[in-house]
């Protein structure tokens, strides 16, 4: 059992027995466009606007080892890190890509997600965006399967996807109008049923072929690929997706971090990225 999947069952567990005193329960937010494993993950609805919002808190008196010291027997370890929040004596400690808010003095924390309602900006998200893009940074080109931008490559988009899935199949028919965006595609593997399934053997195959841009192509196409054993990140990948909150195929990131879950059009996407891009120049 993964960090994850132990955060989010014991704070699932503590909530149930009031320690977080939480009386209004988040609803689920579906993902678009996807074939998904487990359940998407609680979405806080963001707060009313106010006049004012708070600069960001300067608790420089927060104990971190007494933070750490009631956090670890929880979660079987202490955060990645603690820093402030705009909000005065609450904190974020990361797990990962995985967050919860404690008080300076660790009695009490809750999950979900931190608003700005003024901005209406997602904090949380802001953080979650800065870790995954770490994290993916760290993957080498030699273990996913890129289809290159046609000429100057404008936006890379790295995408989870499971050759069993059927809008993963409908978005690998349009890679060739992405390419020719602009847009590199760089494949990570995602078997949604998990390691050791058909499709994981089937994705095996493909990552361990000759040629794994054919390969990958024929397997969307329903053709079989001839068993193959190698060294494989498969495993790695599928592992890597659910630290970062992958739960359904296919699962798509930008070079800063930012998750688009589910299909979306070629032309849908460009949009988005070259949006994107102006917004940050």
């Amino acid at each position: 059992m993964n960090k994850k999947t132990v955060l989010s069952a014991l704070l699932a567990s503590l909530l149930v027995v009031g320690l977080a005193n939480a009386e209004d329960k988040a609803a689920v937010a579906p993902a678009a466009s996807t074939e998904t494993t487990a359940t998407a993950a609680p979405a806080v609805p963001a707060p009313a606007a106010t006049e004012t919002a708070k600069a960001p808190t300067t608790d420089a008196t927060v104990d971190t080892a007494l933070l750490n010291e009631k956090l670890k027997p929880l979660f079987g370890d202490v955060p990645d890190s603690i820093k402030p929040t705009p909000v005065s004596g609450v904190f974020e400690a990361k797990f990962g890509t995985e967050l919860i808010y404690v008080s300076a003095d660790g009695r009490y924390f809750f999950s979900g997600d931190l608003i700005d309602g003024t901005s209406r900006t997602n904090l949380s998200e802001q953080s979650r965006t800065v870790e995954r893009k770490d994290m993916l940074a760290k993957v080498e080109d030699k273990d996913a399967v890129i289809f290159k931008a046609k000429g100057e490559q404008k936006h890379l988009l790295t995408v989870f996807t499971d050759v069993d899935c059927g809008y993963c199949v409908k978005l690998h028919k349009e890679v060739n109008q992405l390419n020719e965006a602009g847009v590199s595609v760089r494949y990570l593997a995602y078997p949604r049923a998990g390691i050791g399934s058909e499709s994981y053997k089937k994705i095996v195959n493909v990552w361990c072929a000759d040629d794994k841009q054919d390969a990958l192509t024929k397997s969307k196409a329903g053709e079989t690929i001839a068993a193959k054993e190698c060294e494989n990140p498969v495993a790695k990948e599928f592992e890597l997706g659910q630290k970062l909150g992958v739960n359904g195929t296919p699962a798509l990131f930008t070079e800063d971090g930012t998750m688009i879950p589910g299909y979306r059009p070629a032309d849908q996407l460009v949009k988005i990225l070259d949006d994107m891009k102006t917004k940050v120049n």
